[in-house]
């Protein structure tokens, strides 16, 4: 595991959350404490490989309002045609059961970006009656649910949060690789 400590500028730090937003989004787990201050914020990544568990995260003080700490987990997922796939995401802090709105959930893949849901909403028909938020959002768990998978549905599946600040975090992403049913050759 290594931890990298990065004092970016203004102009870095906003190429990330630019790069993150477009799609242009690094194969990593990241947890990123933001702060927003008219000065340069300093970023802390965590990265890890897919071997590796990630440390329960600390039980310190809840950010301040301005304030939230980001985490999205596992890197890969892989699954057989027709079965259900959990989409882990978590936010450090907790969420108002009313904030289920707030969050947004895409994939992207070579088709280009799909998105999945907004709130519990199914966005595209695609996923209508196959997708439904899964975590307690009391507890700060974003995770989704994709059921009866399809070769169709692969593609690295990101969540985005949009905190009361107009902030947007967003994970790194999870990339869903799928095989075909045993049934089918």
């Amino acid at each position: 595991m290594a931890f990298l400590s990065l004092l970016p500028s203004r102009t870095l730090l906003t190429h990330i959350f630019h790069s993150a937003l477009t799609g242009g989004l690094l194969f990593l787990c990241l947890i990123v404490n933001v702060t927003i201050i008219a000065s340069p914020t300093p970023l802390t990544i965590l990265i890890t490989s897919t071997a590796e568990s990630l440390p329960a995260l600390p039980a310190d003080d809840p950010p301040g309002p301005q304030e939230a700490s980001y985490l999205q987990q596992p890197l890969k997922a892989k699954a057989a045609e027709g079965e259900d796939v959990v989409f882990p995401c978590y936010l450090k802090s907790d969420v108002d059961e009313g904030a289920v709105e707030k969050v947004k959930w895409y994939v992207q893949s070579l088709e280009g970006r799909r998105n999945v849901l907004q709130g519990n909403e199914t966005v595209e028909d695609v996923f209508a009656g196959r997708v439904f938020l899964s975590g307690d959002l009391s507890e700060g768990d974003l995770s989704m649910t994709l059921r009866n998978i399809s070769l169709e549905d692969r593609g690295l599946y990101l969540c985005a949060f949009i905190s009361t600040n107009s902030t947007i975090l967003q994970g790194g992403g999870t990339k869903l690789s799928i095989r075909k049913g045993l049934g089918e050759r």
